[in-house]
């Protein structure tokens, strides 16, 4: 009797919580936006700390132990995460409102022991940090005139902020139990998904857009730009803080973070750490005091494109060509060929592709993204099984130059169109 009882009360408890998340996933997801792709990505860094000894130490991705070469008592699991460490950086796009946003998440290993107390039993898994700040900030954090051999802090003003704790594994659970903040214990008991983490921050986005979750978590980004001689670097590091203006304001002034680097920091040459944030700030797009319909409706197409609402792209674009109906320029109907493509109108797909390929460019700098309309319209044709027209398409743009042709012709064409 007792062990059907239990059983009883265990399902009661699943049932509830896959109740609760499906409520969650219908009122969370639901008319909000869509999280762009990674725009760029900062994989590699030196990361160095002073150590006990007077000595500077280093590691690959990793900010060692200040201790590391004294302490002998802490496991190889734990002292390889080090004070900070990441497996990637990356900057992706989000709108929010109508606003431009940049999603910074840091990607780290990370882990716990299950009985903390002893030290024992190690786990380890990954987790991640994210930041969603407004797109401008970008010129904070390389600006025009880079200031070499001077420290700055860039606070972003996080609209929201948190961390998502063994991201690879998404439990089945009410967010009340706040269960996904561990990877041992109980968690192992409840039903999980492989499904991505994208979900989770757009979530908290959008709980914190409607009010239901308070977002008290900011970052200051510290920069500094070292050059000496031939010699250009960046040195970097993130000060995880509260979005407190009072806190911030002391944090902020140059008596209390001149110091920052003098014990730890990650370092990466200055051409590094300029594309992080130039490959990122290229996708900004001025939508304010724009001189005509036709181009702000032209720039929304291009912001929808870029954060994957391809529906709301195509209609934007529509608009565009309703305004100027004889425009030239094959980019309007490139990026509404490409859009439509993404959204299985093949058909209307060609069209645009046809019409931007008639409007050749003058301008040498817009010949490689001309010739693309060739190699995307031999994507459409290919998923309307017009192989030979894919095929023809494809040699097309590599024999005008758009080497990346190759591996579509060599997989998917036939000798007669091997270059």
């Amino acid at each position: 009797m007792k062990k059907t009882t239990l059983i009883f009360i265990i399902f009661a408890i699943f049932s509830n919580l896959l109740h609760a998340q499906d409520e969650e996933t219908e009122y969370d997801l639901q008319n909000f936006s869509i999280m762009s792709e990674v725009q760029s990505s900062l994989t590699e860094a030196r990361g160095w700390s002073l150590q006990d000894n007077g000595k500077w130490a280093y590691g690959d991705n990793r900010i060692p132990f200040t201790d590391s070469r004294t302490n002998t008592t802490r496991s190889n699991a734990v002292d390889e995460l080090g004070l900070d460490n990441f497996i990637d950086i990356e900057l992706r796009k989000i709108m929010i409102d109508d606003e431009q946003y940049n999603v910074l998440i840091k990607k780290y290993k990370d882990g716990e022991y299950e009985f903390g107390y002893l030290n024992k039993n190690w786990k380890s898994y990954l987790s991640l940090d994210f930041w969603v700040f407004r797109s401008e900030k970008l010129l904070e954090l390389l600006p025009e005139e880079i200031p070499w051999n001077t420290m700055y802090l860039v606070d972003l003003q996080c609209f929201a902020a948190s961390s998502i704790k063994n991201y690879e594994r998404n439990v089945y659970a009410s967010r009340s139990l706040n269960l996904t903040n561990y990877a041992t214990g109980a968690i192992e008991s409840f039903p999980s998904s492989k499904a991505s983490y994208d979900d989770n921050i757009i979530r908290y986005i959008q709980d914190v857009r409607v009010g239901t979750v308070v977002n008290d978590g900011n970052l200051l980004f510290a920069v500094y730009p070292i050059k000496s001689g031939d010699k250009e670097v960046v040195r970097f590091k993130f000060v995880k803080t509260y979005n407190n203006r009072n806190l911030v304001r002391r944090q902020t002034s140059p008596d209390n973070w001149t110091n920052l680097f003098e014990a730890s920091f990650y370092e990466v040459p200055m051409g590094t750490y300029k594309n992080f944030i130039e490959e990122s700030r290229q996708y900004f797009v001025p939508v304010e005091d724009i001189p005509s319909a036709y181009t702000s409706n032209y720039n929304w197409g291009v912001l929808r494109y870029q954060i994957g609402d391809y529906l709301g792209a195509v209609e934007a674009f529509n608009k565009a060509v309703d305004e100027n109906p004889k425009s030239q320029d094959f980019m309007l109907f490139a990026y509404r060929g490409n859009a439509l493509s993404k959204i299985g109108r093949y058909q209307d797909a060609i069209a645009n592709f046809d019409r931007a390929i008639a409007l050749k460019p003058v301008k040498v700098v817009d010949y490689s993204n001309w010739v693309k309309n060739y190699f995307n319209r031999g994507v459409a044709k290919y998923y309307l099984e017009d192989y030979t027209g894919a095929c023809e398409d494809w040699k097309k743009s590599y024999d005008l130059g758009y080497g990346s042709a190759s591996d579509y012709l060599n997989k998917f064409c036939g000798r007669e169109f091997k270059y």
